[in-house]
C-alpha cells in the first residue's frame, strides 16, 4: 500500500531568506523603475550642453579621460532613461515572479530568476554600449547575481 504524506517538505531557512531578500530588492527595483518611467518624459531639463563646461575643463591625462567617458555614459543614460527603466522594471518583476515560485518550492522559479539576472546584466551593453563603466557595473552586479544564483541552486534539490 502506498503512503501519501500530507505534510509538504518544509522550506529551508536559506531559501526563505533568499526569497525575502529578492522580494525586498526587486520590489524596490519595480517601484523605483516605475517612477523613473513616469518621470522620464519630464527629464528634458537635462541637456547635454550643460556638460559643455565640464568637457572644456578636461585635459589629456588618464584621470580626465576617465571623467570624460563617465560624462558620455551619463549623457547616453539620460537619453535612454525610459528604455533603461522599462527593462529594469521588467527584469525586477521577473525576479519577483521567480522568487515567488521558488518560495512555493517550484524549480521553474529558479530558471525565471536566472533569465531575469542575465537580462539585468545585458541592459548596460545594449543601451549604453561596451565601455569601462558598463564593464565595471557588469563585474560587480554579476558577482552578486552569481552569488544569489549559486545559493538558490543549493536549494534546488528541495524544489519540485
Amino acid at each position: 500500500m502506498e503512503t501519501i504524506s500530507v505534510h509538504p517538505t518544509p522550506r529551508p531557512a536559506l531559501l526563505t531568506v533568499l526569497c525575502v531578500l529578492t522580494f525586498i530588492g526587486s520590489g524596490m527595483g519595480v517601484m523605483g523603475n516605475l517612477m523613473s518611467m513616469f518621470i522620464a518624459p519630464f527629464m528634458d531639463f537635462f541637456e547635454p550642453s550643460m556638460f559643455d563646461e565640464a568637457f572644456n575643463q578636461l585635459g589629456n591625462n588618464p584621470g580626465d579621460k576617465f571623467v570624460e567617458e563617465m560624462l558620455n555614459v551619463a549623457i547616453l543614460a539620460m537619453e535612454n532613461i525610459f528604455t533603461i527603466s522599462l527593462l529594469k522594471f521588467i527584469f525586477s518583476a521577473l525576479s519577483i515572479v521567480g522568487a515567488i515560485y521558488m518560495f512555493k518550492m517550484k524549480k521553474i522559479g529558479f530558471y525565471i530568476y536566472i533569465a531575469a539576472q542575465v537580462g539585468f546584466l545585458a541592459i548596460g551593453p545594449i543601451t549604453l554600449g561596451w565601455n569601462l563603466l558598463v564593464s565595471m557595473s557588469i563585474f560587480f552586479s554579476g558577482f552578486f547575481s552569481l552569488l544569489f544564483i549559486a545559493l538558490y541552486a543549493i536549494n534546488l534539490k528541495h524544489m519540485s
